[in-house]
């Protein structure tokens, strides 16, 4: 097993090949502990990474890990895809989905029109007259 990466503070880190090694498996099956996570996590890779989800976020920001944040991207790529699909196929409750969606920028939009096809309901208008 390779020795883990030295990290300037604290500490060494638990960063190894190993660790990307298990990062690819996760990322590309999400399997942990036997059973299929419904959707790839970063809470789901962080437990079968064995650290926190903060570590997970912090190592897919550093720049000398950019294979591990190659996998992290394709990993919520495939959230993503899941959700939709699932979302859409009818698996996946709506309001889950759609929660999960705003992590990756989608939102939900309505529009209001606050008048009625009859024109009964308009917006009171005030004309100011000067003397």
């Amino acid at each position: 097993m390779e020795q883990p990466t030295p990290n300037p503070v604290g500490r060494p880190s638990k960063y190894t090949e190993e660790v990307l090694e298990k990062a690819r498996a996760y990322a590309k099956n999400h399997l942990v502990d036997g059973s299929d996570d419904v959707i790839p996590s970063i809470e789901g890779l962080s437990i079968y990474l064995g650290v926190s989800r903060e570590t997970v976020r912090d190592w897919a920001k550093q720049s000398e890990k950019a294979e591990f944040s190659a996998i992290v991207e394709e990993m919520m790529a495939k959230q993503a895809r899941a959700l939709f699909n699932g979302a859409l196929r009818g698996e996946l409750r709506e309001k889950t989905s759609s929660m999960m969606l705003s992590k990756h920028g989608y939102s939900e939009k309505q529009e209001v029109d606050l008048s009625s096809s009859d024109g009964s309901m308009r917006p009171t208008v005030i004309e100011l007259v000067a003397p």
